[in-house]
């Protein structure tokens, strides 16, 4: 189950890049900009603003979807995602002619899926690029994970994947030989915080982290700074130290926290939890950088 192939990327590994966005999360964290990927199953977008005056196509095809025509022919739709079965998503695929509605998330046989990532194989292979595995959380899918990976290797196609490394090890463990770099993101170092930001366990992550750090290729630590949560030179500086205790893991990104994805909440009918500002404080991620490269020659990068 997936939900995207953003083609042409060139910040998610080396080279230019397809990244493969699949469904499915192990957190619930509130600034995530593909709230989309959460769910394992398909979900629905609705945007009212593309929503056709008098037009009653998806009400007529699924129950959990009403609209009072005899009201008046502007009168707004209203959807109880509980009553929205898998297959009532299925059939609204292609009934709105507006696009209001829109269904996210495909299945697709791995073959399918591995022939359209080929596709882009001549540019991976010109920019020394690869396929990035993403979501959500790619390895809770593991086992479609290392399919695709294992035939993407045979083709001489470097591999890399995006992962908050709050999984099973044997779902990092069965994937492992076949990824050539690990985007791993480090949210914070304090149990009790995360476990009340993303309803994750910070000990499986970090025991996760010191057993990958033996065993993989290359490892790109990226550090989300969102306010309220991470955004102290404490907190950043504990971090920095449990990553720097890390072999194989010279790398690391400071990523400040957006707002990109917040509108895809109200497309999901979902609250947005985090702050509506991004944050604006180049000089908390200079002194995180200077901490990191002085201290430990960390190589760090702030990305906007």
């Amino acid at each position: 189950m997936f939900f995207n192939i953003q083609r042409f990327s060139t910040h998610d590994g080396d080279g230019i890049r397809s990244i493969l966005f699949l469904k499915g999360c192990s957190l619930s964290c509130p600034w995530c900009q593909n709230p989309e990927s959460r769910s394992a199953k398909r979900s629905l977008f609705f945007d009212k603003r593309s929503c056709i005056d008098g037009c009653s196509l998806c009400s007529e095809r699924c129950s959990g979807i009403s609209r009072n025509l005899a009201e008046s022919p502007s009168s707004e739709v209203t959807i109880d995602r509980k009553l929205i079965s898998q297959s009532d998503l299925i059939a609204l695929e292609t009934v709105c002619p507006a696009q209001a509605l829109s269904v996210v998330g495909k299945q697709v046989q791995v073959d399918e899926l591995l022939a359209s990532l080929l596709r882009d194989k001549p540019y991976f292979l010109q920019s020394n690029g690869g396929v990035t595995f993403s979501g959500g959380e790619p390895l809770v899918q593991a086992s479609l994970v290392k399919e695709l990976a294992e035939r993407l290797k045979s083709e001489n196609i470097n591999t890399a994947i995006e992962t908050c490394m709050a999984v099973p090890w044997k779902n990092i463990d069965q994937v492992l030989p076949y990824i050539d770099c690990w985007l791993t993101d480090l949210k914070h170092t304090n149990e009790e915080k995360f476990k009340l930001w993303t309803k994750g366990s910070l000990q499986r992550i970090k025991t996760n982290f010191e057993r990958l750090s033996t065993k993989a290729k290359r490892i790109i630590i990226r550090v989300p700074v969102v306010p309220g949560f991470n955004d102290t030179d404490q907190e950043l500086q504990s971090i920095i130290d449990f990553a720097a205790s890390l072999k194989m893991c010279s790398e690391l990104h400071l990523l400040p926290y957006h707002t990109l994805g917040a509108n895809k909440y109200k497309l999901l009918g979902m609250p947005y939890e985090c702050s509506n500002e991004p944050l604006n404080n180049p000089a908390l991620l200079e002194r995180a950088q200077a901490y990191a490269e002085t201290n430990y020659q960390l190589t760090v990068t702030i990305k906007g």
